[in-house]
């Protein structure tokens, strides 16, 4: 990308942000909240550290997020270290290390799926003498084979191992994916809700201490209407992901997920 057409494109990106926060106010709003109870996660995955840059030095914007171990452990040296970085992609257990080392401002793992990845997450943080790690547990709302999650049947049982069995893990919530097509994704908001009420229940929690991550691009203001806390949005500030032309299924369907 030329030097010209950076900077048109981080001034585009800064524009589409400080639009994205207005359209969460308005239906925070309309959800009875203030718009600091719902965080945005600006997901900025293939894109070049210019635009995260261009984004947080005209909006003030600190909360951004990735997909992929590697694309993160190179990025986050290169940007402030202010920025609270979340981890939102499927992660496997020998990426961990390498993720909690490489990225020391990471400030959440929103998708813990099994008690493996909680305990390889736990042991990490403890040899690394890290401060406890913010996690929430990822829920399959949708039923999907190629979506990663607990069934929400399993996610009281999750729940309950990280906040009682991992001491270096700060359980903060529960995460889900919506249908590819949005055509159910009220549905699986409602799942989630209710996935909610069980694990407070089971813990003492309050409700308003479990955060919802749940809505991207494409439905992120249906989301804050019905309770999210934090929202993943990608596209809509930085525009279309360009990816390598892969055979994979999962990638393909990455695309869509925030």
């Amino acid at each position: 990308m030329s030097a010209p057409a950076a900077v048109e494109a981080g001034m585009a990106a800064a524009a589409a942000m400080k639009e994205v926060m207005a359209r969460v106010k308005q239906a925070a709003e309309r959800s009875g909240r203030l718009p600091t109870q719902v965080r945005v996660v600006a997901v900025s995955k293939t894109k070049p550290t210019s635009l995260i840059k261009a984004v947080y030095d005209s909006t003030g914007h600190r909360s951004f997020g990735e997909n992929y171990v590697q694309e993160l452990i190179d990025k986050a040296p290169q940007l402030p270290e202010d920025i609270e970085w979340h981890f939102i992609g499927n992660l496997q257990s020998n990426k961990v290390k390498q993720l909690l080392s490489g990225v020391p401002n990471l400030y959440m793992v929103e998708s813990v799926d099994d008690q493996k990845i909680a305990n390889h997450l736990d042991r990490a943080v403890g040899s690394l003498g890290r401060n406890p790690l913010k996690v929430l547990v990822q829920v399959n709302t949708s039923g999907e084979e190629s979506k990663f999650g607990v069934e929400p049947s399993g996610c009281v049982e999750l729940a309950k191992h990280v906040k009682l069995g991992c001491p270096n893990l700060v359980f903060s919530g529960l995460m889900t994916i919506g249908m590819l097509d949005y055509s159910s994704t009220p549905e699986n908001f409602k799942t989630l809700l209710d996935c909610r009420k069980k694990v407070c229940a089971e813990l003492g929690m309050a409700e308003e201490e479990c955060e919802l991550s749940m809505g991207m691009s494409a439905d992120f203001e249906q989301a804050i209407e019905m309770g999210s806390t934090n929202v993943r949005i990608g596209s809509t500030i930085f525009g279309a992901r360009e990816y390598p032309k892969k055979s994979n299924q999962k990638i393909t369907f990455v695309q869509d997920i925030c």
